[in-house]
């Protein structure tokens, strides 16, 4: 089992805690797409978000039938929850966060899920299912393993 992951997703918020973030907790990022725009006003010196509603896109790989059942539970919901993304995590061999580069700290609401299962020809067992999710933003920061840099958006 490797103990490095590209990118995974933490159904929480992980600024205060990220010494607790367990590899069991986690879960990978098959895909993410995430585009903001600012505008900058010249009188002011300022800047502004567009008045456009901004979106996450991502593709998690679903381990266990729980944390599926939670996403859509969230989504009917319909209230506003924290979500975590962590770039080029390690894990010890306990299983606990030991180091990353960044992170994405979300709120926001899911507003679609779509399920996808694949399954394993020679055995005919579910080899894994996928949730795209559709995530409309309230907030995000960012949070950088230099300095514990934070930036709110």
């Amino acid at each position: 089992m490797k103990n490095y992951l590209k990118v995974v997703f933490v159904p929480e918020d992980i600024c205060e805690m990220t010494a607790a973030v367990l590899r069991s907790n986690c879960l990978t990022v098959q895909h993410f797409n995430y585009a903001s725009s600012r505008h900058h006003n010249s009188e002011t010196t300022l800047t502004y978000h567009a008045e456009k509603a901004t979106t996450l896109d991502f593709t998690i790989r679903i381990n266990n039938a729980d944390c599926g059942k939670m996403l859509l539970t969230h989504m009917l919901d319909s209230e506003l929850h924290a979500y975590s993304f962590i770039f080029n995590a390690t894990f010890m061999p306990t299983g606990r966060l030991l180091d990353f580069d960044d992170a994405m700290m979300t709120q926001g609401y899911i507003i679609d899920i779509q399920e996808e299962f694949h399954t394993q020809t020679e055995t005919g067992q579910a080899e894994q299912m996928l949730m795209h999710v559709r995530l409309l933003l309230n907030s995000v920061t960012f949070l950088g393993k230099e300095d514990n840099l934070q930036f709110e958006t």
